[in-house]
């Protein structure tokens, strides 16, 4: 299967080179990325490794959830502890699931509690666009940007043409799905708002893996998951409000949101059904930010602060509770030199304070952590599409080590068709609060821990034919990273353990392979590939980092109204950490490869109402993304959208 899909690859670039050398329409739409620089780059100038999704690729991709379009990007290794709600994290080019900043309307997400974002309840229903910024990127984002940044926009009131627009989106699915949104917005002499309202809940399906499924360890011990008979129920609510005023380069906006959620989980095989484990969060945000000038002013700047308060509790046999909170407050001055002829020149100068605070059930008192961050970018662009940044960043922590992270990116048009393009780049990750802190008493804190580091880079060359109406890019990366974060056994009797640094390097490479392109007028593809090797510093794989994947999708307009795709996942080989429940043994199993199809359609029935429909896992293949938990059979999804 991994022959044949690269084949495709391979078989779709020259088709649509072919096809194309019929066809003289115009490029692919240009778009700026906002991730990968201090300010707003076309992507067509970005040096560093960045993919952009927009609302027509989550159509395409037959997306309901930002973890559906994600898993169709190259390098997004997902992991799933059950269905809808349940814990997602990915690893982003083999790091770790922390090792990834999530940023949504310019505030970074991740939790205080210093684990990975967790994807597995965030609809699209109000998402405008995504962006995966690949690389070390923690000069720019500081640390938890190992891996690279995952930028996300909703959706907002200031490019709409008149002052009431409504939206809304409806839809019900297998499991006893049903999801709704609806969004107020309008604009009008440069003041703009949007009022959005969702709701998603779905009876769900077993936490842990209903189907049996059979390994063998890495020492040659049978081991044997599913078997789970509860259903985990899922239900999430959200509300934001944003109002802003933006004309003749300046602007200001406020931002409130708030979300409620219940996610039910299995927390052992043996007492499934003997107590209802469930997790109740609540998160509320609030965000001020401005702006004065722009990139054809002299001066820029922007400044702006946000304050994420959550709150949550752990129903189980083993309860647990935790408030957190978390600050920041960041200005920015753009110096923009040069603005016209041939060099284009910036500078940007940052600073950041953050603070975040936890206070958990498992500690007597408020653990805090403070941040204070120096940044520093420098960019050139010319007409001839050649680019060089370099940005530096020191971070003055009141807990970790303090930090000095680097990155410089650049790129060289060869030809018209031919753009190479490399990146190279330091970054830091530092220990969780539980890892720093400890946990419930059998966790033990470990106030030396050092912060993760890593340097790495990639370098590539982008392949563009026909007025960039096809493109494909291949590039390779390679990171060290040294003070790896594990953890050691204390005291096996009473399961008592501790974070440590890990001494030597650990060693991730590969390549990604992606082609995206408008065949015809009609006919859209996209293919990507990527191979990843991983070791850690005695030379064992690392978990959950398959050596190989793949995605091919392709789009049809049939007639005007009605649209229809297919898609095909390979997920290959990979490690993963079994626990015996019985045993108290730990043992490495290897998991064995899958390939999902998934088709989607929609149709136009009126000038405002489109009627869609989403059959993932066609073949009703069973799987397990993460050994021992459940997944989604055969699914099928229904919705209707409408702007009026």
């Amino acid at each position: 299967m991994k022959k044949n899909l690269i084949t495709i690859t391979i078989l779709l670039t020259s088709t649509g080179l072919a096809v194309a050398n019929e066809e003289s329409n115009t490029a692919l739409q240009e778009i700026n990325v906002y991730s990968a620089y201090a300010a707003p780059v076309n992507q067509d100038l970005a040096a560093s490794s960045v993919s952009v999704l927009t609302e027509e690729d989550f159509t395409k991709r037959n997306a309901t959830y930002v973890s559906d379009a994600l898993k169709t990007l190259p390098s997004m290794a997902f992991s799933a502890s059950g269905g809808r709600g349940a814990l997602s994290n990915f690893y982003l080019r083999g790091a770790d699931a922390n090792h990834t900043v999530v940023v949504i309307d310019g505030v970074k997400m991740n939790p205080v509690t210093g684990y990975g974002f967790d994807f597995g309840a965030l609809s699209l229903n109000n998402i405008d666009r995504i962006e995966v910024l690949r690389g070390e990127q923690s000069a720019l984002w500081g640390s938890d940007a190992m891996g690279g940044v995952i930028y996300i926009t909703t959706k907002s009131g200031l490019y709409k043409e008149k002052p009431f627009n409504v939206d809304f989106d409806l839809g019900t699915g297998s499991h006893g799905t049903y999801n709704g949104s609806a969004t107020l917005s309008g604009y009008h002499d440069g003041f703009y708002y949007a009022l959005h309202g969702n709701s998603h809940k779905t009876r769900g399906i077993s936490a842990y893996s209903a189907n049996k499924f059979y390994y063998q360890a890495k020492d040659g011990t049978k081991v044997e998951s599913g078997g789970a008979v509860e259903k985990d129920k899922f239900h999430r609510d959200n509300g934001s409000l944003r109002v802003g005023y933006d004309k003749d380069n300046k602007g200001i906006e406020l931002l409130v949101s708030h979300f409620t959620q219940s996610v039910h989980y299995d927390g052992s095989l043996a007492d499934e059904t003997k107590f209802d484990d469930y997790t109740r969060t609540r998160e509320t945000l609030f965000k001020s930010s401005g702006y004065w000038g722009s990139e054809k002013t002299l001066f820029k700047h922007k400044a702006g602060i946000s304050h994420i308060k959550t709150d949550s509790d752990t129903f189980s046999s083993y309860p647990s509770a935790y408030d957190a909170k978390k600050l920041n407050a960041n200005y920015q001055l753009d110096i923009n030199f040069d603005r016209e002829g041939y060099l284009n020149q910036a500078v940007s100068v940052l600073g950041e304070y953050q603070k975040s605070q936890y206070n958990s059930s498992s500690y007597q008192n408020e653990k805090s952590l403070s941040e204070k961050n120096a940044v520093t970018e420098y960019r050139l662009f010319t007409e001839d599409d050649h680019s060089l940044a370099v940005s530096g960043r020191y971070t003055d922590s009141s807990q970790y080590e303090n930090a000095i992270t680097g990155r410089i990116a650049a790129a060289y048009r060869l030809s018209p068709n031919f753009r190479s393009h490399a990146s190279f780049g330091s970054a830091i990750q530092n220990p969780s609060m539980t890892e720093y802190y400890g946990w419930a008493g059998t966790y033990l804190a470990n106030p030396s821990l050092k912060p993760e580091k890593s340097k790495g880079g990639d370098l590539g060359l982008l392949m563009e034919f026909y007025g960039k109406r096809h493109r494909v890019d291949v590039t390779y990366f390679a990171r060290n990273v040294d003070s790896l974060i594990s953890s050691e056994t204390v005291d096996p009797v009473n399961f008592i353990s501790r974070a440590i640094n890990v001494e030597g390097t650990s060693k991730i490479k590969g390549v990604e392979l992606t082609y995206n392109g408008k065949l015809t007028d009609k006919l859209t593809a996209y293919t990507n590939y990527t191979f990843t090797r991983t070791k850690d510093n005695t030379g064992v794989e690392l978990v959950r980092r398959p050596k190989h994947m793949a995605n091919v999708g392709i789009a049809y307009q049939v007639i005007e109204p009605l649209g229809v795709n297919i898609n095909f996942a390979y997920m290959g080989n990979r490690v993963d950490n079994y626990y015996n429940e019985v045993t108290f043994a730990s043992s490495k199993v290897k998991m064995p490869s899958y390939t999902l199809v998934n088709l989607g359609a929609n149709y136009q029935l009126t000038e405002n109402l489109n009627l869609y429909a989403n059959l993932t896992n066609l073949f009703d293949k069973k799987y397990e993304h993460t050994i021992g938990y459940g997944q989604y059979g055969r699914n099928v999804y229904v919705g209707l959208k409408g702007i009026f």
